[in-house]
Parts: structure tokens; sequence; C-alpha cells
């Protein structure tokens, strides 16, 4: 609620990632009185979910916007400033960046304050308390950043040292533990958040592969980068790779996001994946493997080599053919990123 010392409702921008930390910290936002506006982070291949985010807003009953991300975030992920976890992911610059864009918005639409649903010691590397020290020197949000899920635990904000937030209706939450989380959304019979499981592709070993693989090689845009986390990836020179979609979604997501100078291939019937190729002016040497890989994961796999159809993103109407040259397990295992 809002103290009633309070002169008028204050505003606070919250980020809402689709998870249940938070949403359960816009709802006590939401309850406490503030005019709650959330704000979500498309990241290319990150830790969120917009239709998660999108139906915890919605069942919240609070304002919602998405901000892009975009070749800077490329930029954070590439040369850190703050290190690594164990693998790709730039936590707490991931954290900087992202809270610097919603400090912005904060002050774009007069808000008051930015929330987040960060809890102390869930996350071993940005929810240790001097990370979240360094993150808010390093955003411009000294006193105005509100942690409301571990608030006790942490120095007041100003919205709180003013009286626009009552302080004594925060929490106290810490640790990894998420029984208290699970038994509030129950109390608030909160819906469309998304369970923890998925978690930052940057965390994964094999994924941090494919993203040094594009900074070794280079790439042409941000949207580009999207269909990293789609198909499987082989790296066949230092000019060409090539993405093999593994089902229909991820053939209609390489499809969607092939940069017109792509060359798309797949068999005449479609009995396969669809299978992207990056790289300048390919010979048939290149396209001939890039069939036998098209072969190599279709329901021709066992059969003679077949013939695949390509074309490139530019013109999808000047179709050619080429006979696949299947790859031995051992190549492919030497190509695979």
């Amino acid at each position: 609620m809002i103290k009633q010392n309070s002169p008028r409702v204050p505003k606070g921008v919250g980020l809402i990632s689709g998870g249940l930390d938070s949403t359960l910290a816009a709802k006590v936002m939401k309850d406490l009185g503030v005019d709650v506006h959330g704000v979500f982070f498309a990241m290319p291949w990150g830790c969120c979910d917009k239709a998660f985010a999108t139906a915890a807003a919605h069942s919240i009953g609070i304002k919602f916007i998405t901000l892009q991300l975009d070749e800077r975030y490329l930029e954070i992920v590439r040369k850190p400033r703050f290190g690594r976890g164990t693998a790709m992911n730039p936590c707490i610059d991931c954290r900087i960046h992202m809270f610097t864009r919603a400090a912005q918005y904060m002050r774009h639409i007069g808000a008051d304050f930015v929330f987040t649903g960060e809890v102390i010691g869930q996350r071993p590397m940005s929810q240790r308390r001097e990370a979240m020290r360094l993150i808010e020197e390093h955003t411009g949000l000294q006193g105005k950043l509100l942690r409301p899920l571990s608030a006790q635990f942490l120095d007041p904000t100003d919205v709180e040292r003013e009286g626009l937030v009552d302080r004594d209706r925060l929490l106290s939450l810490n640790g990894r533990s998420r029984k208290e989380q699970l038994d509030m959304a129950e109390k608030f019979n909160l819906q469309g958040y998304s369970s923890p499981a998925g978690g930052c592709l940057l965390t994964d070993e094999n994924f941090s592969r494919r993203i040094k693989d594009t900074f070794r090689y280079g790439y042409r845009n941000f949207r580009e980068t999207i269909s990293l986390k789609w198909g499987r990836h082989y790296r066949l020179n230092k000019d060409f790779k090539c993405i093999a979609g593994r089902d229909k979604e991820e053939n209609d997501g390489l499809l969607h996001f092939a940069h017109p100078d792509d060359i798309i291939m797949q068999l005449p019937d479609n009995l396969g994946p669809t299978l992207i190729l990056k790289g300048p002016s390919p010979d048939d040497t290149i396209l001939a493997l890039c069939a036998g890989i098209v072969q190599r994961f279709s329901k021709y796999k066992d059969h003679p080599p077949v013939e695949a159809c390509y074309w490139s993103a530019r013109n999808r109407n000047d179709i050619h053919t080429i006979q696949a040259v299947k790859p031995s397990e051992e190549e492919l295992d030497r190509y695979k990123v």
C-alpha cells in the first residue's frame, strides 16, 4: 500500500522475464499501490520468454512493453567488462546493460524507480550482494533500484525512505530454495509464469561454441545471430558454415531469418531438414557436401546419394539441383560446431 503521508501514486518500471520471481515482484509492487510498467527485453537467445512474460503481465494486470536488445548486446557478450560465468554468459554486464536501458525508460515515462525479481544468493555470479551493488553503481540507479523480494536484506531505496513504498511490506527472501516463491504463487493464484528449467543459453557449453565460432569468423548483422539457437551447425571451412534444422519449427525459423545472401537447400519432397549455407559463392564441392548433410538427416539416410534442390534466399524462384556427397560420421564430427 501507499503510506498515508505519500503525496502521489509512485510509478515503477519492472523487469519482467516471464519467470516466477519477476512475476512475484510485479505482483508485490502492484499490491502496494505502485503504478507498474513492465518491461520485457527481447533477446536473440537469452533466458526470457515473451509469451510467458506477456501472460504474467496480463495475469497481474500491469502495463507492459517489449524492448529489443541489439548489436550493443552482442558487443557485451563478445567483450564483457566484468567477466563471464562458466561459459559465455556475461551475467553482470548483461544486467548492467538491461538495467541501463530500463533506467532510460524510467526517465522517459517519468517513473520513480526500477525494480526487479532478483533474490540475494539465488545466482552465484550476479545476485551476490557485492554484484548487486556494482550493478547499481554502473547503471546510474543509485537509490532507485528496488529488489522487493530481498529488500529487507538491502539498504532502503529512495522510494522507501520517501514513503512512496512501504518497506515493512517488502520481503526477505534469500538463497536458492524456491519454496517460498512457489507458496506465494499459489497464495496469489498467479498464472502464466515459466518454470526456471530453461535458463540462459549462454551458460550452455555447446551453444557457447557456436557463439565463439560466430565471433571468430564473423556475421553480417544482429538478426542473423538469432539462428544460432536452432539446428545442427557445421563449420565446413573458414568461409562456409551450414545449419540444418531438426524439426519443422527450426526449419521455419531458419527460413525466416535467412540472410539474403544465404543459400537454402532442401530435398525435392522436403522430407528432411532445411539447410542454410552461409558464405560467399560456394562451389559444387561445398554444395554437394551440404546436400549430403541434408540426406544424412532425412529418411534417405541409408539410400544411395540423392539430389537436393538449392536456391539463393534473395531469389527463391531460381532453383538448382546438386547430387549429394555423403560425409562420413567422422567428417560430420569434425565439422560440428
